[in-house]
């Protein structure tokens, strides 16, 4: 069963962004290394868990599932346990190709409701031809293709008018020490090197992750255990993000600017240590989440004032110790408290109280009986404190 009506070769203009095509990473093989030395259920079972709880669904029944740079397949292995009537998988690296079709085969069988080809997101006529889908997907592979708004532009072609999108996306919002033009500096030198300046360059970021883990209190067997969230292991995970070029990043803004002008609304943002994961939908079509739009906004109270003003351009409100789970050192991401400007949501939670004082533009974080927050443009909330509202569980 094909979802293309027949996909020819992929067209990948690599000179839309100047993209040395010496230095592109091999995800595929990196993603055919991992299969073979560390492919597990379990796994599976994390990304169907991790999917469905972005998604705030119980089941994919009787929806279809688009997965844009299809990777290992473990994601579209998720979707279809996850209970997708229809599965459908490409990629622009024959490697990651071979290795979802493998891991296809040896799970559920070539005659499985799963199709995987290869194929170009930037291909606009390829896109056009694929079969419209319930939900489209791309975990961490826009910002690697060397036009990332041109790729987010072409992947919500095949979307149902009532369908979802779910992209994640390397965010400039989180690397700003170092800033993420340190990163593309990084991501280069990896790919110039041999064998073993890349052994030595994993080694060194490895050191780094410990010693942060071990200053947050997080063993560094925890933090080698943790990668395997996002269906990899951490060996397999540093490779990738070292590796990772063409390499593109994206800000809460200019998502949300970028999905207005498709009639599209961010409706869950979940913020990562890399990647930003955003699930956008039309509310004019999807009824599910519209009714979670008004939900979240008939819910709203006032954020308690006045603010107490701290280091940089943060402040602290106080709330009710009691109105649900909050960020702590072992569960950094475990609030779903959203704060609001208006009716728009700061869409920024779960950050550092320094880069939130440091950086402002709405990052906040949500700390046992209070939240420590920056305006969304910088001013003084006490000049207004009716603006800003919260909902506990966004």
């Amino acid at each position: 069963m094909s979802a293309s009506k027949g996909i020819t070769a992929p067209k990948h203009d690599a000179a839309v962004k100047g993209t040395d095509e010496s230095l592109r990473f091999g995800f595929g093989r990196n993603w055919s290394d991992f299969i073979a030395q560390h492919f597990s259920d379990d796994r599976v079972e994390s990304s169907r868990a991790h999917l469905l709880k972005a998604l705030r669904l119980k089941t994919l029944a009787e929806l279809s599932f688009l997965d844009i740079g299809c990777g290992s397949g473990l994601h579209s292995l998720a979707a279809l346990r996850a209970g997708a009537n229809r599965v459908y998988g490409f990629d622009f690296d024959p490697d990651s190709v071979a290795t979802s079709i493998k891991v296809r085969d040896m799970t559920v069988g070539a005659t499985a409701p799963w199709t995987v080809e290869r194929g170009s997101v930037l291909d606009a006529a390829c896109m056009k031809q694929l079969e419209p889908a319930d939900i489209v997907y791309s975990w961490g592979v826009l910002h690697h293709t060397g036009d990332l708004w041109t790729a987010m532009d072409n992947a919500i072609i095949p979307r149902k008018p009532d369908g979802v999108v779910y992209l994640a996306l390397y965010s400039s919002d989180q690397y700003v020490e170092p800033p993420a033009n340190h990163w593309v500096r990084i991501k280069k030198s990896y790919n110039q090197r041999g064998a073993l300046g890349k052994r030595i360059m994993e080694w060194k970021h490895a050191s780094r992750l410990f010693v942060g883990g071990l200053r947050s209190g997080v063993m560094p067997w925890t933090v080698m255990r943790n990668a395997g969230v996002r269906g990899m292991n951490f060996w397999t995970d540093i490779r990738d993000w070292l590796g990772g070029w063409p390499i593109e990043f994206a800000s809460y803004v200019e998502v949300e600017q970028w999905a207005a002008r498709h009639g599209l609304t961010i409706v869950n943002a979940v913020l990562g240590e890399g990647c930003t994961e955003y699930v956008l939908a039309d509310l004019q079509h999807h009824q599910v989440w519209a009714a979670e739009e008004r939900r979240r906004l008939a819910a709203r109270k006032p954020l308690p004032a006045p603010f107490e003003k701290n280091a940089g351009i943060s402040w602290t409100s106080y709330i009710p110790a009691q109105i649900g789970a909050c960020d702590e050192a072992l569960t950094p991401r475990g609030s779903r408290l959203m704060l609001y400007d208006g009716d728009r949501p700061f869409g920024l939670p779960h950050f550092l109280h320094a880069h939130i004082g440091r950086y402002g533009q709405g990052r906040f974080g949500h700390w046992r009986d209070h939240v420590i927050f920056a305006t969304p443009d910088g001013s003084d909330p006490n000049a207004d404190p009716s603006r800003y509202t919260y909902v506990a569980d966004y």
